[in-house]
């Protein structure tokens, strides 16, 4: 009875409206008046949101029309009374978020996803009324803070859901390096790949059965210090080679710790990217630059080393 019920709705509607476009056509009526069109939007307002609350309210999805027509008769009515456009497009942009804050609120595990165009409209309402003071970084970092906020929610009403940090740690990232960028772009460089190794590292410390986070974590982390480390504030340490053997001994220690923990995880493996970049950091730190020799000597070490690690007997591990 219900689909019923709504079709025989929606059908009046429409015929409702295709009978006064059509008598319009034919001059049987004028131009209605701003007045009147605030009225019949106001109208089917309340017949929507009737409609809600009889369908229940977990029907969330009546409150679409119900609150655009709304936004409708509120927009004309302030444009009648000389409001200024921005109030016009605000509420607009609230009557679509309005409908996805309900269905998050009626079930905030599962319908986590209605926070992001929720709070895109609100912060597009702060936009309308700004635009014109606000400068275009502050706007796009807004913006990002509103996607980064939705998932944020998801991890902390479920802390199982790590994986909800990535996307916000990475759009508030963007959002901060944004700002950043209005001031300064010298530590940008460096304070990226440190922000975005952050919540691999905290997945990782958390639950250390996921341990290939490590893996991106020491990477991004490593590329972050030497960024840092190139900068002139130090000196002479930034034109040797400092900066780079942090890079490279950063990447040794990740992969060192993974092989070090291959009694609980299938990472014997790692003990090759260790080897090899760990070698390549210690030339870099001693010699100061690696030079083609230092590159012999890498290669030469590091296959000397293989060999014996390959020829060596060794128990076997379940894990790999």
């Amino acid at each position: 009875m219900k689909i019923k019920f709504d079709n025989i709705l929606w059908g009046l509607l429409l015929i409702l409206a295709g009978g006064f476009a059509l008598a319009q056509q034919q001059g049987w009526i004028g131009m209605l008046s701003e007045q009147v069109w605030m009225v019949v939007f106001a109208v089917l307002s309340v017949i929507f949101f009737v409609r809600y609350f009889t369908a229940g309210l977990r029907h969330w999805g009546w409150l679409f029309p119900a609150c655009l027509f709304a936004a409708v008769a509120v927009s004309v009515y302030l444009s009648e009374n000389g409001v200024k456009e921005a109030w016009l497009a605000a509420a607009v942009f609230i009557a679509i978020a309005i409908p996805f804050l309900v269905a998050f609120f009626l079930d905030m595990r599962k319908s986590w996803w209605a926070l992001i165009p929720s709070f895109i409209m609100l912060v597009l309402c702060v936009v309308v009324f700004y635009e014109a003071s606000l400068p275009g970084e502050l706007i796009g970092a807004l913006i990002m803070f509103s996607v980064a906020i939705p998932f944020a929610v998801v991890y902390l009403t479920n802390r199982q859901k790590t994986w909800a940090l990535i996307p916000a740690s990475t759009s508030a990232l963007i959002g901060i390096t944004t700002l950043l960028s209005l001031y300064s772009t010298r530590w940008v460089g460096a304070f990226v790949p440190i922000a975005i190794s952050l919540p691999f590292f905290y997945v990782y410390l958390r639950n250390q059965q996921q341990w290939w986070a490590l893996i991106p974590a020491g990477i991004m982390a490593s590329i972050g210090l030497n960024v840092l480390f190139s900068d002139p504030f130090f000196g002479q340490f930034a034109q040797g080679s400092l900066p780079s053997a942090v890079l490279f001994l950063g990447w040794a220690a990740t992969f060192g710790w993974l092989w070090h923990e291959r009694g609980k995880y299938p990472t014997q493996w790692a003990h090759i990217p260790a080897l090899v970049t760990g070698i390549i950091g210690i030339i870099l730190l001693v010699t100061g630059s690696f030079t083609e020799i230092g590159l012999v000597v890498v290669l030469i070490v590091a296959g000397m080393v293989l060999i014996y690690l390959g020829l060596r007997p060794r128990k076997e591990n379940p894990l790999n």
